[in-house]
């Protein structure tokens, strides 16, 4: 009997397999269909046989007793009611939105916050940590997970934006955008996660893809309102 767990990432698509000892625990990560898998089996231990001691044979003849005839009894056993066993519902979790909890969440700020002009640029952050680290428990093998993040914000015009920088508040200009024209716009931010695994403390290895996380946001661009003096 097996008994496995596993955990998807979302990946693009590949081919990569790998397996540690399976003597105890076998962990195996595969990529199907543009997921990694990590899967873990544990083996059951094989019980120990131990062997029964042979009796030694005694040199004397011995001479056993006839044994008297036994009177059967017989009693009336009420049958007693089946029970149906009460099968436990089991809720199972997309393992992939597990992950995705487990990377932070990030958010989306800009200035100004109200009253945003065309062509004047607009300032953007996220609160969106750079590196991101965690340890998971699979079948008694920890996994330690190493990532780093990179960005790519849709201003909702049409223009893109990829950097490693998460931007900062006035008085710093490390992200921002200028809009031409005015209505509505949803701006986007996708954050890729790469980087490293590894196994009960072993030799890191590069995962083979990326994880994705998504955040939007709504803003208002507001015509300039020309005004005469004199």
């Amino acid at each position: 009997m097996l008994v496995a767990f596993s955990l998807i990432f979302t990946l693009q698509p590949n081919t990569f397999s790998i397996a540690t000892d399976c003597t105890k625990t076998c962990i195996d990560l595969t990529v199907e269909n543009g997921a990694l898998v990590i899967t873990g089996k544990r083996t059951p231990l094989k019980p120990k046989h131990t062997p029964r001691p042979v009796p030694k044979s005694s040199l004397i003849p011995t001479t056993k007793p006839t044994p008297k005839p036994a009177r059967k009894i017989i009693r009336q056993v009420k049958p007693k009611p089946r029970i149906a066993p009460v099968r436990k519902k089991v809720i199972r979790k997309s393992l992939n939105d597990r992950i995705r909890q487990l990377l932070p969440a990030a958010r989306i700020f800009l200035q100004p916050q109200s009253g945003t002009l065309i062509r004047e640029p607009v300032i953007f952050w996220t609160d969106s940590p750079q590196i991101f680290k965690k340890s998971l428990l699979l079948l008694d093998v920890k996994i330690d997970l190493d990532l780093s993040a990179k960005y790519l914000w849709n201003w909702g015009d049409g223009s893109t934006l990829g950097t490693s920088l998460i931007g900062a508040p006035y008085p710093s200009f490390e992200i921002t955008h200028t809009y031409l024209n005015s209505g509505v716009k949803n701006v986007g931010l996708m954050i890729n996660w790469s980087g490293r695994y590894r196994l009960d403390g072993g030799v890191w290895l590069q995962i083979p893809g990326v994880i994705t996380t998504i955040q939007s946001n709504q803003i208002q661009i507001m015509k300039a309102r020309t005004v005469f003096t004199g």
